[in-house]
């Protein structure tokens, strides 16, 4: 079970302004000034790996400073001034960055007070960083660049804590689009929430959906041996616990099968997430999807997951969680309790047990409630505590692009359905009935990714990244 911690280390950019104007009059503050760059230093390098320009004061150096985080290839730009500067210390570094690229300004210093009686000008000069934030500000609105603010002294945890949590955020970004998705057969009939979309994924990561054939999964099925098998099912015996009515003949097929699911999905095409669903004609077809949650739930919680019914767009959102140490489990609505005000969460399928309260509990199923075939089923009780609820669609006709619809809640104790399939409560910050009606109405599909923590702000950094639309419910 891999452990829940960010799968990114994010490259930032730190470009460090002051006005060129005060070297002379002030012989004294560039030395301040590095001063206090070295401390600043000490804490972005905790961040990630630093691409520092320093001491950009004209617009020349500031032209300068954009070509080499180009050419760096920076996942966001943190602006930290050092006193006043002009808005034109920044406006050529900016504009070198795809626009896709975030950019922080950072009111901060060093230090939280200073004694206003006995301070010099320098010193003066030295604390007044707030002053070109302003500016600053107003020139990237005038450009239509999106940007935000963060506030706080070297000393404040929260300020750093939000610096790291929008970096690893960009940083998911950018290893998110090197990746390969997968849709595999075809949605199930009728849905019409489940097709992905080709020229989306084209226009936000310049790759196209892979689309291996079913027939591949036969081909490597005939070709599994006892080894492998043997191999495969000890990981199996490792990773559940295992109920009274799953023989050694289910575990035998269900480890042929994540044999099979391991070379294409891992060794064939480097999947990083898929939608996968057929019905199956003949019997080893509709063997091959539905003994496969055993196979799918192992290389989820490897950080590679698939979802039934087709559904590529909700394993997309999975790997985002995946990146940023969120696990990532999909699920979807199924009932709502009024009198208790929560919603129950559950889905048949592939599972994550990075998202498990306890040991993954195996269950033989007789009967896959809508689909074709019988096999192993997965029960666990999702780990009580925050969670975020993240659903990309691609529903909203005035989207170019995809659209993150989220939430942040609560996984609550209390009794739950053990059928094969894990589930949980989910309680929001505002009543059920209001949750449901204004997340119904932002189009969303009927599947959900569920991550552990409040990740609201890797999320909102991720949509920002990747030029994906983004709304909080």
């Amino acid at each position: 079970m891999a452990k829940l911690e960010p799968k990114v280390t994010p490259k930032i950019g730190v470009m460090y302004t002051g006005l060129k104007a005060y070297w002379p009059q002030f012989p004294e503050f560039l030395d301040i000034g590095a001063k206090m760059l070295e401390r600043y230093m000490k804490r972005f390098e905790q961040v990630g790996e630093v691409v520092l320009e320093k001491f950009v004061d004209t617009p020349e150096r500031a032209e300068e400073a954009g070509k080499r985080f180009v050419e760096e290839g920076i996942d966001i730009l943190y602006i930290l001034p050092f006193g006043y500067t002009t808005g034109m210390i920044i406006v050529p570094a900016v504009r070198a960055l795809r626009p896709e690229i975030p950019v922080r300004l950072l009111v901060t210093h060093e230090d939280s007070t200073y004694d206003l009686k006995t301070a010099s000008t320098s010193d003066f000069l030295h604390h007044s960083g707030i002053c070109c934030v302003p500016e600053y500000a107003n020139i990237l609105v005038r450009m239509r660049r999106k940007f935000k603010v963060i506030t706080g002294p070297l000393k404040d945890e929260r300020f750093w804590t939000e610096i790291k949590r929008d970096a690893i955020g960009a940083a998911a970004a950018r290893e998110f689009k090197k990746l390969n998705f997968a849709i595999i057969g075809a949605p199930y009939t009728n849905m019409t929430d489940m097709p992905g979309d080709d020229h989306k994924l084209l226009a936000a990561t310049g790759k196209m959906f892979v689309r291996p054939e079913v027939e591949e999964f036969e081909v490597e099925y005939n070709k599994v041996t006892e080894d492998e098998i043997k191999n495969m099912n000890a990981q199996f015996r490792d990773f559940y616990a295992v109920e009274d009515n799953v023989t050694d003949e289910h575990m035998y097929e269900s480890a042929k099968i994540a044999v099979v699911y391991d070379k294409i999905i891992k060794q064939k095409y480097d999947i990083s997430g898929y939608g996968y669903y057929w019905w199956g004609v003949s019997d080893l077809y509709t063997h091959l999807r539905a003994q496969s949650t055993i196979a799918g739930s192992r290389l989820a919680s490897m950080g590679r997951p698939g979802v039934t019914e087709g559904d590529v767009k909700t394993a997309m959102a999975m790997k985002f969680m995946d990146l940023v140490g969120a696990g990532g489990m999909f699920l979807e609505f199924n009932t709502i309790d009024y009198d208790n005000d929560f919603i129950l969460i559950s889905h048949d399928g592939p599972v994550n047990f990075n998202v498990s309260e306890g040991k993954p509990v195996l269950q033989h199923l007789d009967i896959q409630h809508g689909k074709t075939g019988r096999g192993l089923g997965v029960d666990f009780n999702l780990k009580k505590g925050p969670v975020t609820l993240v659903n990309m669609t691609q529903s909203d006709p005035d989207v170019d692009t995809f659209k993150l619809i989220y939430t942040v809640g609560e996984v609550v104790d209390g009794d739950i359905l053990h059928v094969g399939n894990p589930n949980g409560r989910l309680k929001i910050s505002k009543p059920i009935p209001q949750f449901v009606n204004e997340w119904c109405q932002e189009g969303p599909q009927h599947h959900n990714s569920l991550g552990i923590g409040d990740i609201s702000q890797e999320v909102e950094v991720f949509a920002e990244a990747m030029g994906f639309a983004c709304v909080r419910i």
